[in-house]
């Protein structure tokens, strides 16, 4: 899941000012669910926020590696 995530944010970080942050639920209100975070880098306001499956964490990484993401590709799924 680390190795997914990193990729995500890798992908995310090419030519954008918008940052991904993406790990477990730290409050425990969504098991097994991973909590995705798109944020301004210089002011660390969140635009958006979603949990969302590890599955399709790590199918959205795999699928875009070396590439930039694509708008909704992490949360094209219901969570």
């Amino acid at each position: 899941m680390q190795k997914a995530i990193g990729a995500l944010q890798d992908q995310v970080a090419q030519k954008s000012s918008i940052a991904l942050q993406a790990g477990l639920d730290p409050n425990g209100g969504h098991p097994g669910q991973v909590l995705v975070k798109l944020l301004d880098k210089v002011t660390k306001q969140v635009f958006f926020q979603y949990y969302a499956p590890p599955e399709q964490v790590v199918k959205s990484a795999q699928s875009n590696a070396g590439a930039a993401l694509p708008p909704g590709s992490v949360v094209s799924s219901k969570a």
